[in-house]
C-alpha cells in the first residue's frame, strides 16, 4: 500500500513539474514573440535638441552596442558616435547639427536587448534644432547674476537669485543647464547648478572657505573641472568634481602644480590649464596620460581647433623698433609639434588670442598696430590667404570675451567703452552673413553660447 501511495505521489510531483516547464516555456515564448519594448528618444516638448545634441535614446533593459548600433540610422546623416550605459544609448555629433534642419532617427527591426528580444517593428522620431541662446553675467556693477537673452536681445531673464553672488559659470555643452560658483558665508565660493529654464537649482560641490571657481564641463558631461584657491594654494590647483558620484579630487593630489582656467577639448580628449608658477599650458592626453608643456608669458590658456588635436596660444616678442608685440603659435598635439601661425601673421601688431571657426577655415581675434589706437579691433582672419574682413571699428571700446554660435553664423562678444569711467559692459553679436551688429544686453559680461 505505501509503495503504491509513494508511486502515485512521484507520479504527480512529475506532472506538477511537467507543467510547471510548460508554463515557463510558454510565458518565455511569449515574452520573446512580444519582442523588445519600444525605446524612447529624450527630446524638448518642441521635439527639440540642441546643435551639439545629444540624442539620447532610453531601451527599457540594458542593451549591448553590436545587438543595437546596426540598426540605428540618422538622416540627413551626420558624423559621430554612439556610447552605451545599461539601458541608455548616446550619440554625440562630431560637428554641430545644422539649424532649421528637419533631421530623422531610425531604430529598424532586429535590435536586440540583453533578454534577447528583438525590435518587432522599427521606430522613427523626427526632431529639429533650437536657436541658441546666449548666457552671460548680468548686473556686473552691482548684482552679479547668470541671465539669459535670445540672439536678438528681445528676450532677456535671470537664470539666477543669489543676491548677487555669482563670480562666474559655465555651460553644460547639451544646453540644458548652467553650472556657476556663488560665494558662500565661510567666504568661499561653492559650484551650483541650474537648468536652461532658471529652475532646479542644485548644490553640486560645498567648498568651505576655499574658493572653487573656473568651472569648465567635460563634453560628456560627466565631470566639471575647476580651480580650487584656498591658504596653501592661493594661485588655484586643479580640481575635478565626478558628477556621477559626487566626488571631487585634486587633478594632481600627489604634487604642488598651480592651476587656472581649466579647459576641456572639444571631444574630451585632452584638458588644458594655465601654470602660474611656471608660465606655461599644461595639456593633459586624458587617454595616453602623456602630458605636453606649452611655455608662454601670456598668463592664459589656448584656444582649441574643431577638432581638438590643435591648440593656438600666444607669445611676446620684440618687434624690430623695440616695441612688444604678440605672435600667434600652433601646438600639434598628437606630435608635440609648435611653430608660428603663418597662416594668420598679420606681421608684428598686437593681438588677442585668435579663436577658430567651427569649421575650422578662418579666426576671429583683437588686433591693433603698434602705432596708432590703444584699443584693439576685431577681425575676421581667414586661413585661406583670403582677404581680412574688420569686424568692429571703434576705436573708442575694448573687445573680448568673443565666441562663434555652434554653427558659425554668429559670433557674440563684450564691449566696454573707454570714454568714461562710468561705462558698463555690453554684449554684443555680429551677424556673419550680413554684417549687422547689434547690442544684446547692458551692463553684461563674459557671454557664451547656450545650444
Amino acid at each position: 500500500m505505501l509503495e503504491k501511495i509513494f508511486t502515485r505521489f512521484t507520479h504527480w510531483r512529475f506532472l506538477v513539474i511537467l507543467v510547471g516547464f510548460i508554463s515557463i516555456g510558454i510565458v518565455l515564448l511569449l515574452y520573446l514573440i512580444a519582442g523588445m519594448p519600444e525605446p524612447t528618444l529624450k527630446l524638448t516638448e518642441g521635439g527639440q535638441v540642441g546643435a551639439l545634441g545629444p540624442l539620447i535614446v532610453k531601451f527599457r533593459h540594458p542593451v549591448l552596442s553590436a545587438e543595437v548600433e546596426d540598426y540605428l540610422s540618422l538622416e540627413p546623416a551626420v558624423a559621430g558616435a554612439w556610447t552605451w550605459n545599461g539601458n541608455q544609448a548616446t550619440f554625440r555629433p562630431q560637428t554641430a547639427f545644422q539649424l532649421g534642419e528637419r533631421y530623422t532617427l531610425r531604430l529598424n527591426n532586429g535590435a536586440k536587448d540583453e533578454t534577447g528580444r528583438s525590435l518587432k517593428t522599427g521606430v522613427t522620431w523626427s526632431f529639429t534644432i533650437r536657436a541658441a541662446d546666449i548666457a552671460y553675467l548680468g548686473q556686473t556693477a552691482s548684482q552679479p547674476e547668470v541671465w539669459l537673452a535670445d540672439s536678438a536681445g528681445t528676450i532677456r531673464r535671470p537664470l539666477t537669485e543669489t543676491g548677487g553672488k555669482v563670480l562666474d559659470f559655465a555651460i553644460y555643452p547639451s544646453g540644458e543647464d548652467v553650472v556657476y560658483s556663488s560665494t558662500n558665508a565661510q567666504g568661499g565660493a561653492d559650484l551650483w547648478a541650474v537648468d536652461r529654464n532658471g529652475e532646479n537649482h542644485t548644490h553640486l560641490l560645498d567648498c568651505g572657505t576655499d574658493s572653487c571657481v573656473q568651472p569648465s564641463v567635460a563634453p560628456d558631461e560627466t565631470a566639471v573641472i575647476f580651480s580650487r584657491q584656498s591658504q596653501s594654494s592661493p594661485q588655484g590647483e586643479i580640481w575635478l568634481l565626478d558628477l556621477t558620484t559626487g566626488k571631487a579630487e585634486a587633478l594632481y593630489p600627489d604634487q604642488k602644480i598651480s592651476g587656472i582656467d581649466p579647459n576641456w577639448s572639444p571631444q574630451g580628449h585632452y584638458l588644458q590649464f594655465y601654470d602660474p608658477d611656471f608660465a606655461q599650458i599644461r595639456v593633459l592626453d586624458l587617454i595616453t596620460n602623456r602630458v605636453i608643456l606649452i611655455p608662454t608669458d601670456q598668463h592664459a590658456i589656448g584656444s582649441w581647433s574643431p577638432d581638438g588635436q590643435k591648440l593656438l596660444f600666444t607669445r611676446a616678442e620684440s618687434s624690430e623698433i623695440g616695441l612688444p608685440y604678440v605672435r600667434i603659435y600652433v601646438a600639434d598635439l598628437p606630435t608635440g609639434d609648435i611653430r608660428p601661425l603663418q597662416e594668420a601673421d598679420l606681421g608684428q601688431v598686437d593681438s588677442s588670442l585668435p579663436v577658430y571657426s567651427p569649421d575650422g577655415k578662418s579666426l576671429i581675434m583683437a588686433v591693433r598696430g603698434l602705432a596708432g589706437s590703444t584699443n584693439k579691433q576685431l577681425w575676421l582672419i581667414p586661413l585661406d590667404g583670403s582677404a581680412n574682413q574688420p569686424i568692429t571699428e571703434d576705436p573708442g571700446a575694448s573687445f573680448a570675451a568673443y565666441k562663434w554660435d555652434p554653427n558659425g553664423d554668429q559670433l557674440v562678444f563684450q564691449r566696454l567703452q573707454l570714454q568714461t569711467s562710468q561705462s558698463r559692459p555690453q554684449v554684443m553679436v555680429w551677424l556673419r552673413e550680413s554684417g549687422v551688429l547689434k547690442v544684446v544686453a547692458e551692463d553684461a559680461a563674459r557671454p557664451q553660447w547656450l545650444p
